[in-house]
């Protein structure tokens, strides 16, 4: 669970007071059995409108908990899956050990969007049961691996999820004929790509066609944020503060614009 403390630092950076938040987790049922599902959201009854937070490669680990309470603190209502669910309930990476490693990334290679998106189906099935999760328009961010889910998400439910972000985005640009990056130019909504300027293992130079397929929307915008590495957009381990305050500053000024109305 997400520190009460954490919740709090994380509301003081957007309001500059401490603000309560709700917070919790729990098991829903999905076709590939149970899942689990963790959401934040302000203190009071709502309702709030919806971004869906796609974890990244190592889990839902204590800094994304954090993350998803710093974008609650904006008056949103954060919700979470746990990608990984058919293979063990919230698994996180234990350690930096070379076992572990690949145990992640057999985990990331091994869950396809189609069992993704089939989770996100299941999700969206129970939101109406929370009355503190309004209706209407919804976002989603997501980050690493999940910033691919993000873009999978707006292309194929793109008259809900009016606002996505994608922070260092893993596996967008490919050789594929369902590669993510060829779904952006068809998305009339609101989109924020981030990538750092030092990530070795997903370059922006890579992803150059995602960059400029983003920009050339009417409501889009790529960056490359000098100095940040891969995950700067979750607090621990790579967290980049002046590449993060940015994207966030852009995240919340696109949800707020598709979501506020």
């Amino acid at each position: 669970m997400l520190s009460a403390l954490g919740a709090l630092l994380a509301a003081s950076l957007v309001t500059g007071k401490a603000e309560a938040m709700q917070i919790r987790s729990e098991t829903i049922t999905s076709p590939s059995g149970p899942m689990g599902l963790h959401v934040v959201h302000p203190d009071g009854d709502g309702p709030f409108p919806v971004v869906v937070f796609f974890h990244h490669g190592p889990g839902l680990d204590d800094g994304s908990k954090d993350t998803m309470a710093r974008i609650a603190a904006w008056g949103y209502y954060v919700i979470t899956h746990d990608r990984y669910h058919r293979a063990e309930p919230w698994y996180t990476m234990k350690s930096r050990e070379q076992d572990e490693i690949q145990k992640m990334f057999g985990l990331v290679l091994g869950t396809s969007e189609a069992e993704v998106a089939e989770d996100l189906g299941a999700v969206l099935d129970w939101l109406p049961t929370d009355p503190v999760a309004a209706g209407g328009a919804m976002g989603c961010i997501g980050y690493c691996i999940g910033a691919r889910s993000a873009l999978c998400t707006i292309r194929d439910r793109g008259d809900t999820f009016r606002a996505g972000v994608g922070l260092h985005p893993s596996f967008c640009t490919t050789d594929a004929p369902d590669s993510p990056h060829l779904g952006v130019p068809s998305y009339t909504g609101s989109l924020y790509i981030g990538f750092g300027a030092a990530d070795k293992m997903q370059p922006a130079s890579a992803n150059m066609a995602l960059i400029d397929a983003t920009n050339a929307l009417a409501k889009g915008k790529a960056e490359i944020h000098d100095g940040a590495d891969h995950g700067f957009g979750v607090y621990g381990g790579a967290y980049h503060a002046a590449a993060a305050d940015r994207s966030y500053e852009w995240a919340k000024t696109m949800f707020d614009r598709e979501l506020q109305s």
